[in-house]
């Protein structure tokens, strides 16, 4: 009877462990992929953030990316290179000056860099991105962002004026 006892207990232990107790994320999909003006030049040292469009993932952690010199990235979410979680992204994106005050970036509002943006601001709003992306569960491309640093700065409707 005790042995009876006991097997279902470790029965029911391997079931919760297999089961688990919420809800499954699928792991981090590497992503890389290039930031280039529309004249070609890359956008170094650029700040690449995605903003996940899932409601349950808003809080969650971003995936991040600074550009080299060629405007090459790779995503970090977790881990260094890791990439981000498949679903729905907005994409920001903020290109500092060169010889700006300050190299520093704001992850909350990419936007507002101490820095000039050389994008005048205009890929860095998170409410209202720009670019868009699927990143999928199985192989992703390499991205190519096109981006136009002379695009008049972008305005934001009050919706109450309406």
């Amino acid at each position: 009877m005790k042995n009876n006892r006991l097997v279902i207990i470790i029965a029911s232990l391997l079931f919760l462990a297999v089961v688990g107790c919420g809800p499954s994320v699928l792991p981090p999909m590497p992503i890389s992929g290039s930031v280039k003006t529309v004249e070609g030049q890359p956008c170094g040292n650029a700040l690449v953030v995605f903003h996940p469009k899932d409601k349950d993932r808003v809080n969650a952690a971003k995936p991040v990316a600074t550009t080299d010199a060629q405007g090459r990235f790779q995503l970090t979410t977790f881990a260094v290179n890791d990439g981000a979680i498949p679903g729905e992204y907005g994409v920001t994106i903020v290109w500092p000056s060169v010889g700006g005050e300050s190299s520093e970036l704001s992850l909350s509002g990419e936007g507002k860099s101490v820095s000039p943006d050389q994008l005048n601001g205009n890929y860095g709003n998170p409410a209202a991105p720009l670019i868009k992306v699927t990143v999928s569960a199985k192989t992703n491309e390499d991205l190519a962002f096109v981006v136009d640093p002379k695009m008049e700065k972008s305005v934001t409707l009050d919706p109450s004026l309406d």
